[in-house]
């Protein structure tokens, strides 16, 4: 391998990494924000921002990429500062991490994308620097000379352990020193299991290790500990041999517990001990781990970050071998029409056991392509706080149904239209507070992000209790660009569908979140690019729902080859409800568009011939077939010549040239060698929709 590969590996790894990194700021960010509204945050959530700015630092320092180093340091100045108490947690202070974060993303996808950065920084480090030189609010004399801790332990702290014991007892939390003698053989998970119990009753605010004075091979640990719980209601948390409880302050003077005693007096028992030997009774003290598992190089994750490159070239294979499969399968055909029985069923019976795996191979390749869409979610969090606090708008995000999986590649390009569907909803739906509240509602605003699995489908739902969306506004700017001439010519349900032409906006002003007229209508093109498809629900005055139905998958699916003038396509059998044979005299016209009655339902029809303006038809049959299709709620059908059987393919891209194809999501290869066409069913039901509209 040569040394430019080895740098590109390099930089891929890298970029996962700042990825992780980046995501992880951005859900504690999130926290945060809420934590500097209500006055009371979490020590370790500061730490795990201030770990993941320092991390990123240091990554980005070791590949050269200065100016993410540069930003990284800047940022872990700031978080050291608020984690120490030196810069007081506010709005101001969330922002300003909040756009730098952001900036850091930037930075790390300028240097995955062209190598280079190149961004200002000035701006961000001047609301860093701003943020360094305003200080805490006031500065109060020290409380701590009133617990009488010995100078011993104080001197042993860090600025940063000194600043949580003066934090905790400006919360008037009681101040305790736990004393426990573990093994050396187990001392790590001990005090782990110890650390934790006490983290769900306080804060472990320093750890001091010393020499062992309770047990033989052992050491002590001395915890400086805050909690709200008296000393009675403490004890029982931590009962075990070889541990005592002190207090400082007012809980000395409170009920002691079990071993309990001042300071000085444990010390000098310490002294006592060290030179007469222990002055308790022996006890034997077994170790929890056994001997042959106490020590082992194992990883203990189990988890192996890929490349999703190397997924997709893996299920090129698979589609390749599924091809090479449905070629045997036909060769057997051949052999038993043309005679060859007996050698026929053994090439049969060949194919079906390759069928199987096949279908096991894919099944688990699949399996690893999936993930959870709460990962689209999660980057939602940041994006809604972001946009909420610049709009003055408040805004409480839920989610649901996170667990749901999809395939990475869909994900990632549905992201960009579930973003632009977010901002619309917090920059159009949702109202400030004042207006919230002088229409009867709560002056904070929702959005809801849920998703569920329908089939094989995967439907994500984007719901807001703003006002709605402005029918007759819309129906305005409809006439003002000349898509209608008559605010009655088209329905409320109708009228909805023009927010997803291009060029159509209801905001006069030109603003950073929408209002440029180049929104929905990519966000519709970029879900039918996936064979998806994007509804609008509108309740005047209660809301707006944004529903998107999406495959699960579309790497290899099962197909329904159909035919129509001559030309073969390939239908995606998820989108397939039934097919049927239907008379023409079954078939009716309403206002210009075929319909026959379906179960006491009136179904649209649509011809794929005149669809593609195809020549070379023949003249319509006294029956035809009629392949019944859907997405989400919506039903059409497809008129064809003839059903040819289903068959599993593998999409291909048809490339940017023929991109603007409506109706067409690529191309897939049979075993016959001939390339067909797969239809984008949801295409193909908007543009009928459309056209009846």
């Amino acid at each position: 391998m040569s040394v430019e590969d080895n740098i590109g590996k390099a930089l891929k790894d890298f970029l996962a990494e700042a990825e992780e990194i980046l995501d992880q700021l951005s859900l504690d960010l999130v926290s945060l924000s809420d934590c500097a509204d209500t006055g009371d945050c979490n020590p370790d959530l500061v730490n795990s921002v201030f770990r993941g700015a320092h991390s990123l630092k240091g990554l980005a320092g070791m590949f050269g990429l200065s100016d993410i180093a540069e930003l990284g340091h800047h940022l872990e100045n700031l978080l050291d500062a608020l984690r120490l108490g030196k810069v007081e947690l506010d709005q101001a202070v969330v922002s300003t991490l909040f756009e730098s974060t952001e900036l850091l993303a930037q930075l790390v996808r300028g240097a995955g994308e062209s190598g280079g950065e190149g961004a200002d920084l000035s701006g961000a480090m001047k609301r860093i620097n701003d943020c360094l030189t305003r200080g805490p609010k006031g500065n109060q004399d020290s409380p701590l000379a009133r617990l009488n801790i010995p100078e011993r332990v104080l001197s042993s702290m860090t600025e940063y352990e000194e600043h949580r014991l003066l934090e905790n007892v400006k919360k008037g939390r009681n101040i305790y020193s736990i004393r426990v003698s573990l093994l050396l053989a187990s001392f790590d998970s001990e005090l782990m299991e110890l650390t934790e119990t006490l983290k769900q009753a306080g804060e472990v605010i320093s750890t001091l290790p010393s020499a062992s004075s309770g047990l033989d091979s052992g050491i002590d640990f001395e915890i400086l500990f805050g909690s709200e719980l008296s000393a009675d209601a403490l004890t029982p948390l931590v009962d075990r041999e070889h541990l005592s409880i002190n207090a400082f302050g007012d809980a000395a003077k409170a009920k002691a517990p079990r071993r309990a005693q001042t300071f000085a007096e444990v010390e000098a028992e310490v002294e006592v001990e060290s030179e007469a030997g222990p002055a308790h009774e022996e006890v034997e003290f077994q170790p929890q781990v056994p001997a042959e598992t106490a020590l082992s190089a194992k990883s203990m994750s189990r988890t192996v970050r890929v490349d999703i490159g190397k997924l997709d070239l893996l299920m090129n294979i698979v589609g390749e071998l599924v091809l090479s499969h449905s070629m045997i399968a036909d060769v057997a055909d051949r052999m038993r029409r043309d005679g060859l029985i007996v050698p026929s069923q053994d090439l049969n019976k060949a194919a079906k056991g390759l069928e199987k795996k096949l279908s096991e191979l894919q099944k688990g390749v699949m399996e690893i392509r999936m993930i959870p869409v709460g990962q689209l979610f999660d980057k939602m969090s940041r994006i809604i706080r972001k946009i909420s606090r610049e709009q003055g708008k408040k805004v409480d995000l839920k989610l649901y149904g996170a667990d749901t999986e999809l395939d990475k590649l869909i994900i990632e390009d549905i992201s960009d239209p579930v973003m632009h569907i977010v901002r619309n909803s917090i920059d159009h739906g949702i109202e400030t507070p004042e207006e919230r509240l002088a229409a009867g509602k709560d002056e904070k605003g929702t959005i809801t992000l849920s998703s569920y699995q329908k089939g094989n489908h995967v439907v994500i739902q984007v719901d807001d209790d703003g006002g709605g969306i402005d029918v007759s506004r819309v129906k305005k700017k409809a006439m003002q660009l000349g898509i209608i001439d008559s605010m009655d010519e088209v329905n409320d349900r109708e009228a909805l569908d023009f927010i997803f032409r291009p060029g159509f906006s209801t905001t006069d002003t030109v603003s950073e979140i929408s209002g440029r007229g180049v929104g929905m209508d990519v966000v519709r093109t970029n879900i039918a690019a996936l064979s998806g498809l994007i509804d609008v629900e509108n309740f005047p005055g209660q809301g707006a729902r944004f529903v998107i139905t999406l495959p699960i998958t579309l790497a290899i699916i099962k197909a329904l080859i159909i035919s129509t003038a001559g030309r073969t396509y390939a239908l995606p059998i998820t989108s397939v409800l039934e097919s049927i044979i239907v008379e023409q005299k079954e078939i009716k016209t309403v206002e210009r568009k075929e319909v026959i009655q379906l179960r006491e339902t009136t179904l649209p029809l649509l011809r794929l011939s005149e669809f593609f303006e195809l020549k070379g038809g023949t003249p319509a049959p006294e029956s035809c077939y009629v392949v019944v299709v859907g997405v989400a709620e919506k039903r059409l059908g497809l008129v064809v010549d003839d059903l040819l059987g289903q068959q599993d393919i593998v999409i291909k891209s048809i490339g940017e040239t023929f991109a603007g194809f409506r109706g067409i999501s690529g191309a897939a290869d049979l075993g016959d060698q001939r390339t067909i066409l797969v239809l984008d069913v949801g295409g193909v039901i908007s543009e009928a929709t459309r056209g009846s509209a």
